[in-house]
């Protein structure tokens, strides 16, 4: 049977028109459709807001977190003067011991100059002092000695008068008693003889005896008389042989005035000893002005080297504030630098966010020049706030008071990446910091190694008194 063709049937005009066929209602379908995924959406909500809900309950995070290093400011150490020589620019990197700029070294050399002939004429002096030191020494031994030969020839002298005049004493006194006695016994054989005499001259007048007898007599009464005047003739001799005594007595006088001036030559001879301690002294202070010459010269060698202004470690210069010509006084900066791999984190955290916060915690580090964050770990909490180093610390006592939540640093060490390089000193930095017990261990052991990297060029540096002739001043 065939279907009738609607639209071959003549149109009927007294019929109306057929109106449009109207949209069918939803279906089952896509209803089931439409709520899956307004139920997808609210999981992900969900999601999204208990991840971030977590995160920040177990996160601190904080904006107040910039690249840190430490910038150290160069300057003259004690020498003053124009700059004639600048050598680097801003961000060049520069080794330790580089030369960096230099101060005019005239008037520093001068001062060496004078120094050095100050050290020559203390040492001409020291010289002439030392051979006067040794001329005494070798005088002073001698001259001793002669004095005293010269006293022992006087005490020999003197003890020789003294004997000598012993002696003569001795025989002149025994002169005299010999001739005393003589005298004495020829004056009473001349009173025998002139008694016989007289009696035999009666006795002959009475012609009793002879004639010979009498004369016999009257001889032995000359020849007794005869005796006498030798005897009185000898004792006058031995009488002025006391002038010898007197003669000893003045040589021994003269002797022992020879021996007081002997003894007083070997007293002044003596005092030469003194003579050399007192040389001695001088000659030691002689040494110490040579000493004082020498330190002055090392001084004036050292102002000079100051003037050439040299790296204290390797780094780079981030800021000139001097040029070529300006006066450079001693103590005022003339650029500054810091190290590239001494750069950390200090993150000013929220003293209501430190719960849960250990050194040791990870850190994720957003910084603002890098698409990809950084990562690090944390060093140590700061023991006190930034505001009690503010420029204008808070008057709390005055009555008025606001609280304010205040910031404590923390320090982050950063994990080293191949943008290491590119990192830069005062970049601002988001830090999410995690919480947890932390590794104490590890950031002791980090804080070690930021102290010793610090050490490393911290010590004094000893000037290169032998440096080549091309970096002398």
């Amino acid at each position: 049977m065939t279907t009738p063709n609607p639209t071959a049937a003549p149109a009927t005009p007294s019929q109306p028109p057929v109106p449009a066929a109207t949209p069918a209602p939803p279906t089952s379908h896509a209803s089931r459709l439409l709520w899956l995924g307004l139920l997808v959406l609210i999981v992900l909500a969900i999601t999204i807001l208990s991840s971030w809900g977590f995160q920040r309950l177990n996160t601190s995070i904080t904006d107040d977190a910039f690249v840190e290093a430490h910038i150290v400011n160069i300057a003259s150490q004690s020498v003053s003067g124009h700059i004639v020589r600048f050598l680097v620019e801003e961000n060049d990197r520069v080794e330790q011991g580089q030369m960096l700029a230099e101060i005019d070294p005239v008037p520093y050399r001068d001062q060496v100059n004078l120094a050095r002939s100050k050290v020559a004429t203390a040492l001409a002096e020291l010289r002439r002092q030392e051979a006067a030191l040794d001329r005494l020494r070798l005088e002073v031994p001698i001259q001793i000695e002669i004095a005293r030969r010269s006293l022992a020839a006087a005490q020999a002298d003197q003890a020789r008068a003294k004997e000598a005049l012993k002696l003569t004493e001795d025989e002149v006194m025994h002169g005299m008693e010999q001739a005393q006695a003589g005298l004495d016994a020829a004056t009473a054989d001349l009173v025998l003889a002139q008694q016989e005499y007289s009696r035999f001259t009666n006795l002959q007048k009475e012609e009793a005896v002879s004639l010979r007898r009498s004369q016999e007599v009257t001889q032995a009464r000359d020849a007794a008389e005869a005796h006498r005047k030798l005897a009185a003739t000898k004792l006058a001799q031995a009488q002025a042989d006391r002038t010898r005594i007197e003669v000893g007595k003045r040589n021994l006088e003269a002797a022992e005035k020879t021996t007081q001036k002997a003894v007083k030559g070997v007293d002044l001879a003596e005092t030469g000893n003194a003579q050399i301690r007192e040389v001695e002294f001088q000659t030691a202070v002689k040494k110490e002005d040579v000493q004082d010459a020498r330190q002055a010269l090392a001084s004036a060698e050292d102002q000079l080297r100051y003037v050439q202004i040299r790296a204290p470690f390797p780094g780079i210069v981030v800021k000139r504030y001097r040029h070529l010509g300006d006066f450079a006084s001693a103590g005022v900066s003339i650029l500054s630098m810091y190290n590239p791999e001494m750069l950390y984190v200090t993150a000013n955290l929220e003293e209501t966010r430190l719960d849960g916060i250990a050194p040791g915690n990870s850190v994720e580090l957003q910084v603002d020049a890098f698409a990809q964050p950084f990562h690090g770990r944390v060093v140590w909490i700061g023991k006190s706030t930034g505001a009690q180093f503010a420029l204008m610390p808070r008057n709390v006592v005055s009555g008025e008071f606001t609280k304010v939540v205040q910031r404590v640093p923390v320090r982050i060490a950063i994990e080293k990446d191949e943008r290491w390089p590119q990192l830069r000193a005062g970049l601002s930095v988001r830090a999410a910091i995690g919480h947890g017990n932390g590794d104490p261990q590890w950031a002791e052991g980090a804080a070690r190694e930021m102290r010793d990297a610090e050490m490393r060029y911290n010590h004094p540096q000893a000037l290169d008194r032998s440096a080549g002739s091309g970096d002398q001043p």
